[in-house]
């Protein structure tokens, strides 16, 4: 098998001189190179991709950062960031940092030894690890409105606002509230508005009505198990499907009906959802994911850091309010 060794001597022309026709420079004459293409046609060489493109400072790879690979929001965003690096020839690594501060920062140093050309956040619980994940290229952060990156995030705040004033106009007195990650920006946005419309509403704060670090359906399950122990609110807003899912089944299991004992609302009509007739907000994820990864490698290749968009949620309202 040819090598540059033989294209170099063959051509008449140094080592050097073959390594820029590869790598695409612009100082080689027409003639030269020509020959040296002409060589490479007769001696059947085929370059390797993966060398040219470490020769030129890229990878191809791209880094995704989420809390749980299996959470059905972060696998449809992965799903669609995964479409886009398909079709523009890109290799998606991800890594699943379980929400811990010990394991994101770890991930840095995976990520710079991978060199990868820029990193797509779903999720971090230390904002202050964005000026270090800058440097490993351009970042494009997903869900979470961030200052010092450019974000695709939903408008969060307004989707909690909906939500409650449904489940106002349903007739419900008393509400709770469940999230996830309460440090989070999604976290902090999603409890202000909260607490904001309660302020100026009839509504009153169910008896330990909130909680938090809820994020699968199991955790679903066991949420609904302490709340029959108390006086239950008359609805209770849930910060994604899954734990709404988990919460229906343990409560219909324990004779409390749906809606008419208590109403749950979920968020991201993921397709638990609409398998389980939820009222929830949709966010087309698989979307969101299709335009991270766009504008991420877009940015890597202008060289330039694009503004950051809203995304608006929309009501699905169905059989649990």
């Amino acid at each position: 098998m040819a090598n540059i060794s033989d294209i170099a001597k063959q051509a008449g022309v140094s080592k050097s001189t073959v390594s820029r026709v590869l790598n695409g420079h612009k100082h080689v004459s027409k003639e030269k190179r020509r020959i040296i293409l002409d060589v490479m046609e007769r001696l059947e060489y085929s370059p390797n991709g993966n060398a040219i493109n470490l020769s030129r400072g890229k990878t191809n790879t791209i880094g995704v950062l989420v809390p749980r690979v299996g959470h059905l929001f972060f696998h449809q965003l992965i799903e669609g960031i995964g479409q886009v690096c398909m079709e523009r020839n890109h290799t998606l690594l991800v890594i699943q940092t379980e929400h811990d501060p010990a394991k994101e920062e770890a991930s840095m140093q995976y990520l710079r030894d991978k060199r990868i050309d820029g990193l797509i956040i779903g999720a971090i619980s230390q904002p202050q690890l964005l000026e270090t994940m800058r440097t490993l290229g351009p970042v494009v952060a997903c869900e979470d409105h961030q200052d010092i990156v450019p974000s695709l995030f939903f408008n969060h705040g307004k989707a909690i606002t909906v939500l409650l004033q449904h489940v106002e106009e349903r007739g419900a007195k008393t509400v709770g509230l469940c999230l996830g990650n309460p440090d989070s920006g999604v976290g902090r946005v999603r409890r202000e508005a909260f607490d904001q419309y309660l302020e100026a509403s009839t509504l009153r704060h169910g008896i330990q009505w909130y909680a938090d670090r809820c994020y699968s359906f199991e955790d679903g399950q066991e949420l609904a198990g302490q709340l029959l122990t108390i006086d239950l609110p008359d609805a209770i807003i849930v910060g994604n499907d899954e734990v709404a899912a988990g919460l229906i089944h343990q409560f219909r299991q324990s004779g409390i009906r749906i809606p008419e004992d208590i109403a749950i609302t979920g968020f991201d009509d993921v397709p638990i959802a609409r398998a389980l007739e939820i009222t929830t907000i949709r966010q087309p994820v698989v979307m969101l994911g299709r335009l991270a990864a766009e504008q991420l490698l877009n940015d890597a290749l202008n060289q330039s850091e694009s503004a950051s968009s809203l995304l608006e949620p929309s009501l699905m309202i169905r059989q649990t309010t």
